[in-house]
């Protein structure tokens, strides 16, 4: 059965839940009718969307409709709605001493900022999370653009990812480090990566990647879990942002003066 994946999904509190799903699941329809989305949190310090879904859960509150259970021994839980599905999976956004981006995708844990970034890799891997090196604005540039390369010489395929965007214009070259990584070996995933501005949770799923997994969410679940880290002939869903909205959603980020964090 084919699933469309978001890798890089975050839930600020100025989004609202109800509007999140259903634009999510509007997004990954135009793209491939019938296919099972999966979005992948990457949760900032601050913010536990995961967390919000099962108190839901709890109280069997359904969220705009959507029916919420449990996925059997995974950090995942499962939405429903009129037989569509959307899997929201566990996991964090961690912020290393560098100044760069670790991503512990299938983690419900949390994990410290300021740490040394290996140390953020090596904890991740400890958890059973998968440790994602994503793409950032001006982060893959200069020494920072170094510490990436050395990452990907010490660490080992199976052990971490490398990530891209959605939100890098779609007119900008891939950075070297892309290179670099395919030929070692390391997978390279897709997502959307949300930013925090209220208009931003309508772009959730609207690119990621494709998989044939199967009909079964557990078993679907846990297969994505160990394909994620496997170099394979990617298929990926969806445009990049073109040149012009990326300088308007740059200029919105820094000249909003309301941060995206009143309650749900």
């Amino acid at each position: 059965m084919q699933y469309h994946i978001d890798t890089h999904v975050h839930v600020y509190h100025c989004y609202e839940p109800g509007t999140l799903l259903n634009e999510a699941y509007l997004n990954s329809n135009r793209s491939g009718p019938g296919a099972n989305l999966i979005l992948c949190l990457t949760e900032s310090r601050g913010f536990n969307f995961f967390q919000y879904l099962k108190d839901q859960l709890k109280t069997q509150k359904p969220i705009a409709g959507w029916s919420l259970s449990e996925i059997a021994k995974q950090p995942a839980i499962l939405l429903r709605s009129d037989n569509q599905n959307i899997i929201i999976v566990a996991g964090r956004q961690v912020i290393t001493k560098q100044g760069l981006e670790v991503l512990a995708l299938f983690s419900d844990q949390t994990y410290d900022d300021g740490r040394d970034i290996q140390s953020i890799i090596d904890q991740i891997n400890e958890n059973v999370g998968i440790a994602v090196l994503p793409w950032g604005v001006g982060k893959w540039l200069g020494s920072r653009g170094a510490i990436i390369e050395k990452i990907l010489n010490d660490n080992e395929p199976g052990k971490l990812a490398i990530a891209d965007i959605s939100a890098r214009p779609a007119l900008w070259p891939q950075p070297g480090q892309f290179r670099i990584a395919r030929e070692s070996g390391y997978n390279c995933l897709y997502g959307t990566d949300p930013l925090p501005i209220g208009y931003e949770q309508h772009r959730v799923a609207n690119a990621g990647m494709i998989m044939e997994l199967p009909s079964d969410i557990a078993e679907a679940v846990a297969e994505l879990k160990n394909r994620l880290l496997q170099q394979t002939e990617n298929h990926y869903y969806g445009n990049r942002v073109s040149t012009l909205r990326f300088i308007k959603d740059q200029l919105m980020l820094r000249l909003n003066r309301q941060p995206c964090v009143p309650g749900h």
